[in-house]
């Protein structure tokens, strides 16, 4: 079970955290990347870094970046490039996974940060007919689960940082997907969720988590006719936050097995 977690931490390096800049602040002819924003100041502020020490660096676009830091300013540091890699064990499957906004923000927090870490290729907010907060996501909201992501990507050393999507309603979900082949809602009368399930997902594949007060037979009759398939978790009746993060764990393990 726990294949996938031993592959994204025992590899070289040590453990080493990675750390993210903007592409904008990369210059691979001279050899040479800066850092700012908040990660200068988690990196000087919380961590100490200082001149000499060696870090690592992704661009979030599956660049990866061996650094040595040479100059730490007010508000920036830069560092020389002295290796550069390319799409380290990110997973073969491409999740999209769909999730509702819940009630409480730190749990909805929470599951963002381990869909990161456990390798989804983007997250698409959803609201349908039983999802509490209606209002969708602010600026500030969305730009505080971006950080969170990002953190997220470097703790688990991933070079993938993956999408962070406006929020849709459920309707338009079925519309952006009505041309997707693999897509499966997780509905907790749909029956056991066996391992031939997972078989034929070695691509794409888009993951719909129901919100708090579950779907609608309305919904679920809905999603059918539009070609998901309808799965569970189990009998029991879990939190939506720990069926994302159950569901994203399940599908890449049963690929990354095979």
């Amino acid at each position: 079970m726990f294949s996938l977690f031993l592959r994204l931490t025992l590899h070289s390096d040590t453990y080493m955290e990675y750390y993210y800049t903007n592409t904008e602040n990369i210059n691979t002819e001279k050899g040479e990347l800066i850092i700012d924003g908040f990660e200068f100041r988690h990196l000087i502020k919380v961590l100490r870094k200082k001149t000499g020490e060696d870090i690592i660096i992704t661009d979030g676009k599956r660049n990866i970046f061996k650094c040595t830091i040479v100059n730490i300013e007010k508000d920036r540091l830069s560092c020389s490039i002295n290796e550069v890699l390319f799409n380290l064990y990110e997973p073969e499957l491409k999740i999209r996974l769909c999730v509702p906004l819940l009630r409480n923000s730190d749990r909805f927090e929470f599951l963002i940060e381990k869909a990161v870490e456990l390798g989804v290729y983007e997250i698409q907010p959803v609201i349908s007919g039983y999802t509490v907060p209606k209002e969708g996501l602010t600026s500030s909201k969305s730009e505080r689960l971006r950080k969170i992501m990002i953190a997220a990507m470097g703790q688990a050393q991933r070079c993938y940082l993956p999408q962070l999507k406006d929020d849709i309603t459920l309707a338009e979900l079925i519309s952006l997907t009505k041309n997707d082949i693999n897509k499966v809602v997780m509905y907790e009368f749909a029956g056991n969720l066996s391992e031939k399930d997972a078989s034929n997902y070695s691509d794409k594949l888009t993951i719909l988590i129901g919100p708090e007060g579950g779907f609608s037979s309305e919904e679920i009759e809905l999603l059918k006719e539009h070609r998901w398939r309808i799965m569970s978790l189990g009998e029991r009746k879990i939190r939506s936050e720990t069926a994302g993060i159950i569901s994203v764990f399940y599908f890449i393990n049963q690929i990354n097995k095979g």
